[in-house]
């Protein structure tokens, strides 16, 4: 690529094949890719869109020192908007960092940006993925006091399993903030109805699936 003297490379074609790389995985070719894409990142006048690029690249190729390092200068080099956030949150997920992503949270939310419901769906659910489902449950009424509306499988799981285990009413709620022909995915169907058999309804269970049926 860098051999073609008639080829105009920028921090896109760089970006490109890095995730080129790591699709193929070579992650530390990647890697060599991210770190020329900086090159052109630290002289740009405008560069979140390629900073977002190198957080997801950095958490994709496990340097979390780099990603921090990323973090820093995104700091002090541009205004961060939802879309930085959300590439650092979602980054730190990556490495099941959610102490770290919740430092992150609790920034976006001091600056008081436009409130984007993406930002804490992504923590409702990275917890109920760690079974930490009062803090689920405590941001999910937090979204909804703003009035926006959890991921539906999030609020599903988030707003059901702390009552109690049950499942009719949390289904309830799911399909009250979800679209039209909504089904849950495979991960909450398959732990709802774990949670029907280990109360000995296998009734229930069955009768559970059979409604997202047809």
């Amino acid at each position: 690529m860098e051999s073609d003297p008639q080829l105009v490379l920028d921090w896109n074609s760089y970006a490109i094949a890095a995730n080129g790389y790591l699709k193929v995985g070579l992650p530390d070719e990647a890697l060599a890719m991210a770190k020329k894409l900086e090159v052109f990142v630290v002289n740009a006048k405008r560069s979140n869109i390629a900073l977002d690029l190198l957080l997801k690249l950095y958490a994709e190729t496990r340097k979390k020192d780099e990603l921090h390092r990323i973090w820093e200068l995104y700091r002090g080099k541009e205004k961060i908007y939802n879309k930085g956030y959300i590439s650092m949150i979602s980054s730190l997920l990556a490495f099941d960092d959610i102490e770290g992503a919740e430092k992150i949270f609790q920034e976006w939310e001091s600056r008081k940006l436009s409130y984007d419901f993406r930002v804490p769906n992504l923590l409702i659910d990275a917890y109920c993925k760690k079974d930490l489902l009062a803090k689920a449950k405590a941001l999910v009424n937090k979204v909804v006091t703003k009035g926006g509306k959890p991921s539906v499988d999030s609020y599903y799981l988030a707003s059901g399993y702390l009552e109690d285990n049950h499942i009719p009413k949390a289904l309830m709620k799911a399909i009250a903030v979800c679209p039209p022909h909504w089904k849950p995915s495979k991960e909450t169907l398959a732990s709802c109805v774990e949670c029907l058999e280990g109360k000995g309804d296998v009734v229930g269970a069955d009768k559970f699936i059979n409604s997202f049926e047809g």
